[in-house]
């Protein structure tokens, strides 16, 4: 367990990439930057980042903006809920505590929208507790290097991934006073191979494959990085760099595809290494495939004005409180004609005079559990009505909140890149 802590923290001292979240403690920040990264490519995240702190560098700043401006500003990370809560808990904390994060994991977790990554990850950086992080780039780090057969998405395998790194966390506290991460410590090496062979239950026959391709290549030491480990003595902030350090190796070197096992500081130790099982790991159930919903919406301008309708969607479902055009749902694909001859379609126009002037072909958007197979229908109406929402003058449009899918098809409109 030492040996596998010392070259963990050793490497993430050399080849920790420098972000700006990793050079604070501040739990607002902290917590602002766990929730952009959540389902997000971290090359994503950072610019988004960048424009929330601007935008609202406190939290004051965020629980006072409007729901619209939060959602504007979180345009195209998708997941939108997450941005409800990250303002919901904004008002909850100031309102509730004065503006200040609640200091244990237990008050962290029952805050609206904060779950146990991110309780564990706020605990952990800004308040040196030791709450292990679970995500998937720690849980493929963990299951291949210990050996954990199980499908992850079971609540059993998460609990024995979780064990492993409670396991792990306790050695981070029992670490002698006056380690440095420079990979020496006092106290003698214990075997970590002996910790993934209790969890070890099956291992497919045959030699490992070493794939070198691909996979990101392990870097030499890219210069002072005392700006992430400042203390002299920094033990007392193990448990925050310990799962950072987790999050890293699995992010930019135990990665899904191809890793570089032949290259890896663990590979004497890894278990799915020696059992040819790195490819295979993590495991999952069968996923279901994605259940397909037809968007037809309805770009209605009116003949003379300039602008088109806006609607704000209202349900609760993936894109509450964006703003969208009219919108017409089916279940399966439909033509134009049968499209117009629906019930739906009369509901919206009845005898209204209106033009067809275009649609676009279909525009695949893919989510989490779904796939939306949209359709963009330009019509043309003689008279303003309030039933098909708010005309927008195009100059006003990009003010509003909408889903990506809505914001490449303006981007198409308007020739945008």
């Amino acid at each position: 367990m030492t040996e596998f802590l010392n070259k963990l923290l050793s490497w993430y001292q050399a080849n920790a990439r420098d972000f700006p979240f990793r050079r604070t403690t501040d739990p607002y920040l902290i917590w602002l930057s766990e929730v952009i990264m959540q389902q997000t490519r971290i090359e994503q995240g950072v610019p988004y980042y960048y424009s929330f702190v601007k935008v609202f560098p406190t939290i004051h700043e965020l629980a006072g903006a409007s729901e619209e401006e939060v959602l504007k500003q979180w345009q195209g990370l998708g997941y939108y809920t997450r941005a409800r809560n990250l303002h919901s808990t904004a008002n909850e904390i100031v309102e509730k505590y004065g503006g200040r994060f609640p200091e244990s994991y237990e008050s962290l977790r029952e805050l609206k929208g904060i779950g146990d990554y991110t309780a564990a990850a706020i605990a952990s950086i800004c308040y040196r507790l030791p709450h292990p992080v679970m995500d998937g780039n720690v849980i493929r780090f963990i299951t291949r290097h210990f050996g954990i057969t199980g499908a992850v998405d079971l609540a059993a395998t998460k609990k024995e991934i979780m064990e492993v790194l409670e396991e792990l966390m306790d050695g981070v506290q029992r670490f002698p006073k006056g380690y440095n991460a420079s990979g020496t410590a006092a106290g003698s090496p214990l075997g970590e191979a002996s910790i993934g062979a209790k969890h070890f239950t099956q291992a497919a026959s045959g030699s490992a494959k070493r794939d070198r391709s691909g996979g990101v290549k392990m870097r030499a030491n890219v210069g002072d990085r005392s700006s992430l480990a400042e203390e002299p003595s920094h033990n007392s902030l193990y448990p925050g760099k310990f799962n950072q350090a987790m999050i890293e190796f699995g992010a930019t070197y135990c990665v899904p595809r191809n890793p570089e096992c032949r290259e890896c500081i663990f590979n004497e130790s890894c278990i799915a290494l020696k059992y040819g099982m790195v490819e295979k790991l993590p495991l999952k159930k069968q996923q279901q495939a994605l259940k397909p919903r037809y968007f037809h919406y309805l770009v209605i301008s009116v003949w003379g004005m300039k602008g088109v309708y806006f609607r704000k969607r209202t349900g609760n479902d993936i894109w509450k409180g964006l703003y969208e055009f009219p919108l017409i749902e089916t279940s399966k694909p439909v033509t134009l004609p049968r499209l117009v001859n629906s019930i739906e379609w009369k509901k919206y126009f009845g005898k209204t005079p209106l033009k067809i002037l275009s649609q676009t072909g279909s525009i695949s958007h893919l989510l989490s559990h779904q796939k939306i197979i949209a359709t963009f229908y330009s019509l043309e109406i003689e008279k303003p009505s309030e039933k098909f929402g708010s005309l927008i003058h195009p100059k006003n449009i990009h003010e509003l909140p909408v889903a990506r899918i809505i914001e490449k098809y303006l981007e198409g409109v308007r020739g945008d890149k």
